[in-house]
């Protein structure tokens, strides 16, 4: 390759590192999020976490100034020439000046910067102080609520208990009722033709009035024909005593 190759190569290299040094540069001064108040999950981009980013940046600047000293090595000639056409004999000093300056311009950003001792010491403390309050706050209200749903939930439970315990005393109450007043005490284990001989009421006409069909059992146990026919106990006590009373009528 001619000298006039490597420099269009250096050159073309020189842009790129500077084109990706002040693309990642705007990316972490604008794009991604700093400091210990933001959320982890918020410090990536593409794929790369901020610290990633800065090693890249990292790395470009390093091969820029290598590429810059590449670049000054193959047009030095060119470089003395023309600051020998410009301050004739002067020129070396005013290439001295030159780098001098760019090393004065690091320094006076430093000696004017605004130095105040402690000025970053609570950096992120309060917002992040702040954040976990409002963090704590939600937790404290979601077990507020949970304690209320799981309040509700057995108030709820304690009212269903009740009145289902209510409804069983009351049951009970009717079948004592009815077993006072017929003094038969029906139970699952009977037949009809138990309660036929016990009550004097025929079977079948128990059955009939129950809403049986006519080829039911008669010697099945209630408990058995009250799940295939879905009647009640209750209803067997109160047919029973109003046909004992029809008898008493007549």
């Amino acid at each position: 390759m001619k000298k006039s190759d490597w420099q269009y190569l250096v050159d073309s290299l020189l842009f790129i590192c500077i084109a990706g040094i002040a693309v990642i540069g705007f990316l972490m001064g604008l794009v991604i999020p700093k400091g210990p108040v933001a959320p982890e999950e918020t410090k990536y981009f593409l794929g790369l976490h901020r610290h990633q980013w800065g090693n890249i940046h990292f790395y470009l600047s390093i091969a820029f100034v290598t590429l810059v000293i590449i670049h000054l090595i193959f047009n030095w000639k060119w470089i003395k020439s023309k600051a020998l056409q410009l301050f004739k004999s002067k020129w070396a000093m005013v290439l001295i000046l030159t780098v001098t300056t760019s090393i004065l311009v690091l320094f006076f950003s430093w000696l004017f910067y605004p130095k105040v001792p402690g000025a970053y010491a609570d950096y992120g403390v309060r917002a992040g102080r702040k954040a976990k309050e409002i963090a704590n706050e939600k937790i404290i209200l979601k077990k507020e609520r949970k304690q209320e749903e799981e309040g509700q939930k057995i108030k709820e439970k304690a009212n269903y208990e009740e009145i289902h315990t209510r409804e069983e005393e009351e049951k009970l109450a009717r079948g004592r009722r009815a077993s006072y007043e017929t003094g038969i005490l029906v139970t699952g284990q009977m037949t009809l033709y138990d309660i036929e001989r016990v009550s004097g009421i025929p079977a079948r006409k128990i059955a009939a009035k129950l809403g049986l069909p006519t080829y039911v059992p008669l010697n099945q146990h209630l408990g058995w024909l009250r799940k295939r026919y879905l009647f009640t106990l209750q209803e067997v006590r109160d047919v029973v005593a109003s046909l004992m009373k029809e008898n008493e009528r007549r």
